[in-house]
């Protein structure tokens, strides 16, 4: 194993250490104890993801989301804890991203 694959290892380690990692890995077991709202979480994820990526905003489609969205996480708390861990996750390894290109003088 060359130097950058241990350092790639000690970092992913580091990275599954961390208490927003474990918080995301304790909800997402939650959500999956009950296999149908595991898939209304994933519907939520894939519409979201979906909705993001489109060419043209469609702002109706959003507002139904949303609001579809803000209605589920109300009605499930297991859910919403799975929805705010994500999140979290997802923007450390966003800024986990930004702090390796600005520091590789990336262009």
């Amino acid at each position: 194993m060359d130097r950058m694959d241990e350092a790639l290892d000690s970092f992913i380690a580091a990275l599954k250490g961390t208490d927003i990692y474990h918080e995301y890995r304790r909800t997402l077991e939650e959500v999956k104890k009950d296999p149908s709202l595991k898939l209304r979480v994933d519907d939520f994820r894939k519409r979201n993801y979906n909705l993001q990526k489109s060419e043209e905003i469609d702002l109706a489609e959003y507002e139904k989301l949303r609001s579809e969205m803000v209605t589920f996480r109300s009605e499930e708390p297991a859910a919403d804890a799975f929805f705010d861990a994500e999140l979290a996750l997802c923007r450390l390894v966003q800024n986990l991203t930004y702090s390796i290109t600005e520091s590789l003088d990336f262009e």
